[in-house]
Formats: structure tokens, sequence, C-alpha cells
């Protein structure tokens, strides 16, 4: 007498396929992810790298620009004050 359907130990097999495949992939996603991941740091630390050395490289300003101060301007007038004393004898 039969035990079970004779496809029962292929379909196992199968199943069982998949599920190791399933494993395989994903492991093989978070793999890629973290490579993707570690090659973008990499990429940002280069680039900050480069900015910085650029920067040190960089020729000061042979000028400096001048700042103004409006406050001080519109609140200071320019030339001497002259306090003059009243006359009272005329």
């Amino acid at each position: 007498m039969q035990q079970g359907h004779p496809r029962y130990k292929q379909l196992s097999k199968a199943r069982h396929e998949m599920v190791i495949h399933r494993r395989y992939m994903f492991a093989k996603k978070i793999n890629e992810g973290m490579h993707s991941f570690v090659d973008g740091v990499r990429k940002v630390m280069n680039s900050v790298a480069d900015a910085i050395f650029n920067t040190s490289k960089t020729k000061p300003l042979k000028e400096k620009p001048e700042i103004k101060d409006i406050y001080s301007e519109m609140h200071n007038p320019k030339g001497l004050m002259q306090i003059v004393p009243r006359k009272f004898n005329e």
C-alpha cells in the first residue's frame, strides 16, 4: 500500500529550496544596502575633506570690505559739535 502522494517528496524539496532561496535573497539585499550606505558615507566624507582642503588653498582677500555702521551715522552728526553759550548782554 502506498504511503501518501508520490509527489510529496518532490514538493517538500521544492518548498525547502524556496525557503533557502528567500533567505539568500533577503541576506543579499541587506548586504547590498549596507554596501551602498557605506559607499554613500565614503563619498560624503571625501567631498567634505575636499571642501576643507579647497578652502584652505584659497587666497585671503587683498582689501577688506568696509563695514558701515548705519546706526551710529544716523545718531552721531559728522563734524565737531560746539556748544555756544548764550549772551545775556545783548
